[in-house]
């Protein structure tokens, strides 16, 4: 998935609306990429629940998931390839321009032999970054998803999380590195081909998937005490986790009982959604949100704040970062080498992500990040004209940003969201990722160079001091009476 990630385009994305599809202003590429993260904040949450609702009524073997992935890689694909269409009426457009004056352009034009892009197809391109973000958006809140619920029936620690993101990494950097050279040798059509390739390798590879885990169960939310698989008999116990399980009344009357740990409390405002007595409940994205509020509020909200604020930063180092370092005077074999540079710091922290997560926990974690974010784009934002390799000694940060942030986000989700729920949680992580990014972007439309980096940083310099409030605010000592009224209020 991360090999079609980065041959659909990834860091490239920026470089290919600007040269392939003659995006020639910076607010047309800000709009293109607001227009996806928009989209995917949208669509991830209910593109998530619907994964675990598929999930589970398919009987727990990823069926459900791997189907909405490969759905949303089609859409994905589909959607990439009818962006070929735009240069093609492009460039009889340019040969008609003798002849022809009067069309509709989005303003005045800068080249002779090219006219701008008109109105409509720079709607119609807009349209189907949209489409390609709805198919991305199915895949990276399940694809984490499915990695927490297969180290779930493995029987391993979900804090190894890292270890399996780590794959992603290798892949993600390999990738890049290969396509830089390869546009930089064949330009940026080489996308339509990589595209259907990449796409035919995931598919292959998620029946590979399916054959190997077919005899593994899925395990979901039920009635009775315990989490139980809906695929067996066994009860399987998670004192640990929050779980939600349903109860009925004396008079038949049903009620939620949230678990935190060893704390019990019900709520009755959660609503039930429930065909008969024999169909499984589903959590909808209002009660996530809810359960997530249920405790420790101050901080879960602050956390929520910063993963914002970190990724309003987070947008044009992933979306427009290219951009820049062609400013700087770089090739796309360069931007390739970036991403490696990145890649070989993210391997050993997120090989070694359970045991630092257990040593800092996700807060300090998630604050490192920030740190390395901040201190990288300052960075940036000195690097002189014509010495564009400077940012390599900057991109470890990256790395770093990334692991942390990642590892310390899908830890933070999975310690509040029930079992079964897996790719629900994440969602609402990602859905929180891809808003700040969308904001990024906004502002990226009227900053540029490196005014825009010093803005950003201070950006997520803020988010960074509401977390360290938010986590200084929750475990400040309670007052007796505060106590009892907490104690009061869960019962």
């Amino acid at each position: 998935v991360f090999v079609y990630f980065s041959l659909s385009g990834g860091r490239f994305t920026a470089t290919f609306l600007e040269h392939e599809l003659q995006f020639t202003e910076n607010w047309m590429i800000s709009s293109a990429m607001a227009t996806q993260l928009l989209s995917s904040s949208i669509c991830s949450s209910w593109l998530g629940g619907m994964a675990d609702s598929w999930e589970a009524s398919k009987g727990g073997n990823n069926n459900g998931r791997l189907l909405i992935m490969s759905l949303g890689l089609l859409l994905s694909t589909i959607a990439t390839l009818l962006h070929s269409l735009g240069p093609l009426y492009m460039n009889w457009s340019s040969e008609m321009q003798q002849s022809n004056s009067d069309l509709d352009v989005v303003d005045s034009e800068t080249d002779d032999s090219q006219p701008n892009m008109p109105l409509p197809l720079l709607a119609y391109h807009l349209i189907l970054r949209a489409l390609f973000a709805m198919g991305t958006a199915a895949c990276m809140p399940v694809l984490d998803g499915l990695a927490l619920a297969q180290l779930e029936r493995e029987g391993r620690d979900k804090h190894e999380y890292g270890k399996e993101r780590m794959y992603g990494a290798v892949s993600w950097g390999i990738a890049h590195i290969m396509f830089g050279p390869a546009i930089d040798q064949f330009g940026f059509k080489l996308l339509y081909l990589t595209v259907i390739l990449s796409f035919i390798g995931c598919v292959i590879t998620f029946q590979m998937y399916t054959k190997s885990n077919s005899a593994n169960q899925h395990f979901g939310v039920s009635e009775g005490d315990g989490l139980l698989d809906p695929c067996a008999n066994e009860t399987t116990k998670t004192p640990d986790k929050v779980s939600a399980k349903m109860k009925p009344s004396p008079k038949g009357k049903r009620y939620r009982r949230i678990s935190f740990g060893d704390e019990d409390f019900f709520d009755d405002s959660i609503t039930v959604h429930t065909n008969n007595e024999n169909t499984q409940e589903r959590l909808t994205f209002v009660d996530l949100i809810r359960l997530l509020l249920q405790k420790a509020p101050i901080f879960n909200i602050s956390f929520i704040i910063s993963l914002f604020a970190l990724f309003i930063g987070m947008s044009v180092v992933e979306s427009l970062i290219f951009l820049y370092f062609e400013f700087l005077g770089g090739s796309n074999t360069m931007c390739g080498l970036t991403v490696v540079v990145t890649v070989m710091f993210e391997l050993p922290l997120f090989h070694y992500a359970p045991d630092v997560l257990k040593l800092m926990g996700s807060q300090m974690m998630f604050q490192c990040g920030c740190l390395a974010y901040v201190v990288r784009v300052i960075g940036y934002s000195f690097i002189p004209l014509s010495h564009p390799y400077l940012v390599l000694f900057l991109e470890p940060l990256h790395g770093i940003t990334i692991a942390c942030a990642m590892t310390s986000s899908v830890a933070f989700a999975d310690e509040w969201v029930p079992t079964g729920y897996e790719s629900s949680g994440q969602a609402i992580m990602s859905m929180t990722r891809s808003l700040g990014q969308f904001v990024g972007l906004c502002i990226a439309g009227f900053l540029e160079g490196r005014t825009l980096y010093r803005v950003l940083a201070v950006i997520v310099t803020v988010g960074s001091l509401i977390l360290g409030m938010g986590t200084y605010l929750a475990n400040k000592p309670k007052s007796r009476q505060e106590e009892k009224q907490s104690k009061y209020t869960s019962l």
